[in-house]
């Protein structure tokens, strides 16, 4: 913009404006117009400029050197809100341009002045009109030659520049968005060439911001099995077709793979492709849940089966030691079969503990439940076993100042057996076995992975530096009867009973390892406020006694031996094959039967619902419970409301006789 600081009056701009041979309006050369007009119009050229530069579409004006507005034409007044009257030879074209814009502008209309080349042409500038409304407007602008005087084509680009900022913001929220998921968001060209991809997924590929500028392709993050589908996937893309989401294998820079689900639309422009747009999400944290689900739901299924078989088994397992226990006591050392009967008894009991421990891994009973510390606990066991392995060094580390964890130490025995056996066959040419024990508090992470519904665990670690597993192996160590030894040499029962075990203790297992790198099993079980109980002394000596035993259980085979124990005990048996025959037994005996013993597990009215009705007829009975299984919640419910106690089938002489003594005595 330009200006004249001394015109003398209006009628002498004008007329220098019409003698002028080389004027632009409008970026037209006036010279060009006359020419071409001459010929054509009888006007004279001040006329005929003057209607050009009235009747364009641009508002228009003609600046002096002092900036000063000289004429303006009917769609600068449209535009602007002003009149003629009010603007021309009376405003500074200053007045329409806000003051972040206008110093600049006047730079360049000095510098226009001396040397036009050197200013651009046309520029974009803010201003206000009458109301005060700020406009964005374009300028184009030149010298009206042989004179300083500038002549200024205006176009109001507001609507222009809002729809370009709509643009701009969405494209910001679009980033912003982008950045905020926790999840891969990308864009690609119609080559597969990545064009946008927010800032974590770099971290999560490995690759860099380099990497994407110099070219990165959509196939360079998935796995090469993914391409052939890829191709695929871009032509029903092409096709408008809006995908669902697929799972894929995505690949990283360094070459490890991952699960992911993908979902991808078109971006067109004009009706035309022009790429893809899309996000994936990593779900392989999804995935090691969905597997530890299968595989909890697949162990709980083949623990109910393991738990009536081994339920089953201890019942003939019983038949047998109970017979064995009666030959026993009536046959002394001397006798011809005495040893044959003291290793067929060994062999019953090799045959029990080995259904305890699929019972340990079905149901995990817990039935001699005792506050404990784990620390001096698992250091009694490590000692014990150490003595025996002296290729294997043990270190432990116990921490100070242990919560108390409620466990069945008999089981717990069990598992660190189990546990260091294991570590020990991984490690055939000896290595270093490592124990500790400390206190934890679980994240809330943490708790919701194991689905834990308290803070506080007392973590049992166990590592070797042995042979190690891959992830086949690794998924299936728990499971009963599965085992890497070859026949014979193992039951594959040792970690489905830690497995079993520690899961009805309300603890969580959890195993890490790989080939050559040795093994870790962590346990994480609940830490009570219980004090600590001292250790008891197991009783082998055989108690004889008079009193009168009602004995219930379905078993013909268990009624026969367990009711000729209790005779060769001392005691009076009456007894019954179902619970609705037991309590009319009970009904019209109570006054004299002492105790009962009672199987749980019964057709027709079971256990829980027997001992209910006995303690209706009598809330003072006294109730030894026996069954195949261990102790599950059912048991624990029947020992919950009175039962005084449990004992286990198969249990030999001696422990029956310990049982009722220790029950009867009881006043």
């Amino acid at each position: 913009m330009s200006s004249q600081k001394n015109h003398k009056n209006l009628k002498t701009d004008k007329k220098s404006v019409a003698e002028a041979p080389h004027h632009f309006y409008v970026g037209i050369p006036c010279n060009e117009i006359q020419n071409k007009t001459t010929k054509k119009t009888p006007m004279n050229s001040e006329e005929y400029y003057r209607a050009i530069f009235e009747h364009t579409a641009t508002a228009n004006m003609i600046l002096a050197e002092d900036t000063t507005v000289l004429f303006v034409n009917e769609n600068f007044e449209k535009m602007m809100g002003y009149t003629k009257e009010e603007v021309e030879n009376k405003m500074s074209w200053t007045s329409f341009v806000i003051k972040e814009d206008v110093d600049i502008m006047k730079q360049r209309h000095v510098i226009r002045r001396i040397s036009p080349e050197s200013v651009p042409p046309t520029y974009e500038f803010r201003g206000p009109t009458k109301t005060g409304e700020i406009r964005h407007f374009f300028l184009s602008v030149a010298m009206i030659p042989g004179t300083r005087n500038s002549v200024a084509s205006l176009f109001d680009i507001t609507e222009h520049k809002k729809a370009q900022e709509a643009v701009r913001q969405s494209e910001e929220r679009f980033k912003d968005m982008a950045r905020l998921l926790p999840e891969t968001v990308f864009e690609t060209d119609m080559n597969g060439r990545i064009t946008f991809v927010n800032e974590l997924s770099f971290a999560r590929f490995g690759f860099t911001p380099d990497d994407l500028e110099k070219g990165l392709y959509i196939q360079d993050v998935l796995a090469p099995q993914e391409h052939e589908h890829l191709q695929t996937v871009i032509q029903n893309v092409v096709r408008g077709e809006r995908l669902a989401l697929r799972e894929y294998l995505a690949r990283k820079k360094n070459g490890t793979t991952f699960p992911a689900l993908v979902r991808s639309t078109g971006i067109f422009k004009d009706g035309q492709p022009v790429g893809i747009r899309g996000f994936l999400i990593d779900i392989s944290e999804k995935k090691a849940l969905e597997d530890q689900l299968l595989r909890a739901q697949k162990l709980e299924a083949i623990g109910t089966l393991a738990g009536g078989i081994a339920h089953d088994f201890n019942n003939l397992l019983m038949g047998i030691l109970g017979n064995l226990s009666i030959m026993l006591m009536h046959m002394d050392a001397t006798h011809p079969f005495y040893d044959r009967l003291k290793i067929m008894e060994d062999y019953v009991h090799r045959g029990s503990n080995l259904t305890r421990q699929l019972l340990g891994f079905a149901r995990g009973g817990k039935y001699e439940v005792r506050s404990t510390d784990l620390g001096k606990f698992v250091l009694k066991s490590a000692e014990m076993f150490g003595r025996t392995k002296k290729e294997i060094s043990i270190q432990h580390k116990i921490g100070s100042s242990l919560w108390h964890a409620d466990v069945d130490r008999g089981q717990m025995d069990q598992v660190l057996l189990n546990l260091f056996v294991n570590a020990w066959q991984a490690m055939p040419d000896g290595g270093n076995l490592s124990i500790s024990v400390e206190n934890v508090e679980l994240s809330k992470k943490d708790m919701a992975a194991f689905g834990a519904t308290q803070k506080r665990f007392v973590k049992l670690t166990v590592s070797d530096t042995g042979i190690g597993m891959d992830e086949n192996t690794k998924a299936r160590i728990f499971e009963p009867f599965f085992s890497t030894k070859e026949l014979g040499r193992n039951t594959g029962m040792g970690l489905a009973s830690v497995y079993g075990i520690i899961k009805n203790h309300g603890g969580y297992v959890n195993v890490e390892s790989k080939p050559g790198a040795g093994t870790t099993f962590t346990i994480y079980l609940p830490a009570s406020d219980n004090k600590a109980e001292d250790e008891t002394k197991i009783d082998s000596r055989i108690h004889k006694g008079v009193e009168t035993i009602l004995l219930i259980d379905d078993e013909q085979m268990i009624i026969d031996v367990a009711s000729k124990m209790l005779q060769e005990l001392g005691y009076k048996v009456l007894s019954s094959t179902s619970g609705k025959q037991g309590i009319d037994i009970f009904q019209n005996s109570k006054e004299k039967i002492d105790l009962v013993i009672l199987d749980m597990i019964m057709p027709g009215l079971s256990g829980k619902e027997a001992f209910d009705i006995l303690r209706q007829k009598n809330p003072t009975v006294k109730v030894l419970l026996s069954s195949g299984f261990s102790v599950d919640s059912q048991a624990k419910d029947i020992m919950a409301a009175g039962c005084k106690g449990f004992i286990q089938k198969p249990f030999t002489m001696a422990q029956l006789s310990s049982k009722l003594r220790e029950i009867l005595d009881n006043k």
